[in-house]
């Protein structure tokens, strides 16, 4: 009985150390917990708040380019979002997406395909009691500071350690966990996150957070729900339509022993929230969130597809890390280039949904209803 008291002091300290330093900011830092090591004199930050270490050469003339059209765009936009219920389900804004969202109303437009400022006003508090319940009894609570402390490091508004969007993202973590206990906390979620609290302010990021998991047309449920309903889906589409695409690299993968819809499902994710460019995540996030679940599979596709040759020339040892250290030289092609691509591979595949075998019980039928919050 002693030990279990015991037990129980030390995590309770523990959760009370956690809070207090995150309570403190940038007080609370220590030594070990200060991030990448200080820059120096060359060092730059990118148009995006990527820190770098080395000094970044000059604007191209195509870059430039791009910054001046972006800029001519913020009217078009500007103009749709001012008649957002013309333009909502419209080819227009799906158009306009693949061609690029200004950076300076992403949040804005991210904030009406989410409805967030709808649930809010159907909310009021509801986020502030989440957050203080999270501190309180949320057990997921060393994993989210662990996560927390490695998420987005390279980048301004998350390099400090305890620093404002830190802090941010620990509260809405732990609010979340507390809002919807089914699914509770996984990795995933700290980055999806990360990337909401780049353009949206602390609690629009959680309901950001919670419309994206609690919506059909993602399917982020099923990623994170203990029965993977959507997960076991998308393994179901992809075994039956990547195969077509791509039958000599499907052929290699499955003579290796190792199952190309797994090893593709496994980068789905990653794909989308870490490990290239900051400005290209962001764009196929974009896509994402306006065209939903069907952009997953082409995603994958496109990867598997830029990388057949050195796929076919990989051993079984060595093909599950090549899938994950090079999936992303994919991308070095212009950020234009993916999306042109990445729109006529979903068109593509949408049109072979006659084709797809009906998701069977066990399949689609076992989501995670993220939409199921705990009562206040």
């Amino acid at each position: 009985m002693d030990m279990v008291e015991n037990a129980d002091s030390l995590q309770a300290q523990e959760r009370k150390d956690i809070l207090m330093k995150y309570d403190k900011g940038h007080r609370a830092g220590l030594p070990e917990d200060k991030g990448p090591e200080p820059v120096g004199i060359n060092s730059s930050i990118d148009r995006f708040g990527i820190l770098h270490e080395t000094e970044l050469p000059p604007v191209t003339a195509r870059e430039a380019k791009k910054i001046r059209r972006e800029m001519t765009r913020t009217s078009k936009w500007m103009e749709m979002l001012g008649e957002w219920e013309t333009y909502k389900h419209s080819s227009k804004l799906i158009d306009r997406v693949y061609k690029g969202i200004p950076m300076n109303i992403r949040g804005p437009v991210w904030s009406v395909l989410l409805n967030i400022q709808e649930i809010k006003l159907k909310n009021p508090g509801r986020y502030q009691i989440m957050k203080e319940r999270g501190k309180r009894s949320s057990e997921h609570i060393h994993h989210i500071d662990l996560d927390v402390r490695t998420t987005l490091r390279n980048h301004v508004f998350f390099r400090d350690r305890y620093g404002a969007k830190q802090r941010e993202l620990f509260y809405i973590l732990l609010a979340y966990s507390e809002y919807n206990p089914e699914v509770g906390y996984c990795r995933d979620l700290s980055h999806i996150t990360a990337l909401f609290l780049l353009y949206l302010p602390e609690e629009d990021a959680f309901w950001a957070l919670v419309q994206l998991l609690a919506s059909e047309r993602h399917s982020l449920p099923g990623f994170h729900s203990p029965n993977g309903g959507t997960v076991q889906g998308l393994q179901d589409q992809q075994e039956h339509v990547v195969p077509k695409s791509q039958p000599k690299t499907m052929w290699h993968q499955d003579k290796e022993g190792l199952c190309g819809q797994c090893a593709s499902l496994g980068c789905l994710l990653r794909n989308l929230i870490d490990g290239i460019s900051l400005g290209l995540t962001l764009r196929l996030w974009d896509v994402y969130l306006v065209e939903g679940e069907q952009v997953l599979m082409p995603i994958t596709s496109i990867a598997l597809k830029v990388q057949q040759k050195r796929l076919m020339k990989t051993s079984r040892c060595g093909l599950w890390a090549r899938l994950r250290n090079q999936f992303f030289d994919t991308w070095a092609m212009n950020d234009d280039t993916v999306l042109k691509h990445l729109r006529a591979s979903t068109k593509k595949l949408t049109r072979k949904q006659g084709d797809l075998p009906p998701p069977g019980p066990t399949a689609l039928g076992r989501r995670c209803v993220a939409g199921s919050p705990q009562p206040v």
